[in-house]
């Protein structure tokens, strides 16, 4: 049984991968969703401050057996998975777009954003498997020689991708949407651009080296959703240390609709994923993966690279029994 939790920031979000940050150097956009790590990793610090345990003890292994079963030791995977994590916008849910959609280029993505006057349909495109057509292109790819997901369209296409599709279409996907229907980033938030300052090691400002970084801030009436596979002993409702800075963010409980999971010739996350020789031929249609690293509490030492795709991933199957299939 999956528990869903409803997120809602305090202030802005800072979330980024794993370059670096240099001195006088523009930031890259700030990240989201978020990394897998950083939510697990903000749950687990909730219950230990919900249950007054001190990270040095935690980190020691010095707590009860009943900790270590919901949250795991310090420095071990976590025993729970983050399945979903998607935005709710006055209270409607929006999930990543399946990475296999497209739509003429002239239409103008940009244009798919909800207005009181908007009204304008656009019709979609489905990447799909084509072996025979594969196979007279002589189509290659890196991972294996397999039937490549192909478009047919009469006009160039780009990937909605990036955008974010009503949850409830995913029961039953249409062929045309319409600005009711999707959204882009900057419906759900805003990014802000922020100045700090470089510290040394006994945390005194280092003179002349300034760094900027990207901030996400929701928009009025926006919060985020996550689920993960298991109850882990988290209050009903509470406060998270959420992402970079330690941005604080309450979050509560809720109840939501379980997507249930027939057999499908698709299935997409709603989570971002660990990219891995193994999974690679069961990859139908992707966003750009992400290097991410970050900073191990329990060794004091930078976590090890890894690559990750983004949700919204398109598979041949249910990689891990925790995605969601698309419909015909």
């Amino acid at each position: 049984m999956s528990i869903w939790y409803e997120i809602t920031p305090v202030d802005t979000l800072f979330f980024r991968g794993a370059e670096a940050m240099e001195a006088g150097q523009l930031s890259s956009d700030a990240l989201f969703p978020p990394p897998v790590s950083v939510l697990e990793g903000a749950l687990r610090t909730a219950l230990l401050r919900q249950q007054q345990i001190p990270f040095a003890a935690y980190n020691a292994g010095n707590c009860s057996g009943e900790i270590f079963e919901q949250i795991g030791r310090s420095g071990e995977k976590a025993p729970f998975s983050i399945i979903m994590i998607f935005f709710r916008k006055d209270g409607v849910d929006y999930v990543p777009c399946p990475a296999n959609l497209f739509v003429e280029e002239k239409l103008d993505t940009s244009s798919l954003r909800i207005t009181e006057k908007n009204s304008s349909t656009v019709k979609i495109h489905r990447a799909v498997p084509k072996p025979t057509a594969s196979e007279k292109l002589k189509f290659r790819t890196s991972a294996r020689n397999y039937a490549l997901p192909l478009v047919v369209a009469d006009e160039e296409i780009v990937p909605l991708a990036g955008h974010w599709l009503k949850r409830d279409l995913l029961k039953k996907l249409p062929d045309t949407l319409t600005g009711e229907d999707i959204l882009a980033s900057t419906d759900l938030y805003d990014m802000e651009p922020r100045t700090g300052i470089a510290l040394d090691p006994n945390r005194k400002v280092i003179e002349s080296k300034l760094y900027s970084t990207g901030h996400i801030r929701l928009r009025y009436g926006v919060s985020i959703i996550i689920a993960i596979d298991r109850y882990i002993g988290l209050a009903d409702t509470g406060m998270l240390a959420l992402g970079g800075e330690k941005r604080m963010s309450g979050y509560t409980t809720i109840t939501a609709s379980e997507l249930s999971s027939p057999p499908a010739a698709a299935y997409m996350t709603l989570a971002p994923v660990e990219l891995t020789d193994a999974l690679m031929p069961a990859i139908i249609s992707a966003h750009k993966p992400l290097v991410l690293a970050g900073w191990d509490l329990h060794t004091g030492f930078h976590k090890p690279t890894t690559t990750w795709l983004p949700a919204g991933s398109v598979f041949s199957y249910n990689i891990n029994n925790h995605c969601v299939p698309l419909a015909n």
